[in-house]
């Protein structure tokens, strides 16, 4: 049981990240979101421009490649796991820091990882399950 400990964390973990994505917000505790700030009407509007004109895309999905990234560079042992992503805007977007942009800009916070009770319990919940399969 302790071996599965660290793979049930990091998908657990990792179905954390999509559902944060899904809901357009950071999951605080079980089923309540801190919802992402919204886009200005501007960049909404350059958004939708191009070959994806008409098209409906969820906060920071617009390709889905900050999505995915958490699901290639997650990495556990057998002791942690780490969940992390090379692209330079995760953090900026993550965090709500400086972005390459005009002097004095700052990305809002669009959190989609860091510590949450919901993650806590998602895990806790998967590893009482675990513990019934195995004394039953």
């Amino acid at each position: 049981m302790v071996r599965r400990l660290p793979n049930i964390a990091k998908v657990e973990g990792l179905d954390f990240i999509h559902d944060n994505f899904k809901h357009r917000g950071f999951e605080t505790s079980p089923g309540k979101y801190k919802k992402w700030k919204s886009r200005k009407r501007s960049t909404l509007r350059n958004y939708t421009k191009g070959k994806r004109r008409g098209k409906q895309h969820g906060m920071l999905q617009k390709t889905g490649k900050l999505r995915r990234s958490w699901d290639n560079e997650t990495t556990s042992t057998a002791t942690q796991v780490a969940f992390t992503s090379s692209l330079p805007y995760a953090a900026v977007h993550n965090e709500g820091l400086k972005a390459g942009r005009p002097p004095g800009f700052k990305m809002p916070e669009r959190e989609m990882i860091g510590p949450s009770a919901a993650i806590d319990s998602r895990i806790g919940n998967k590893l009482d399950k675990l513990a019934d399969d195995i004394f039953k």
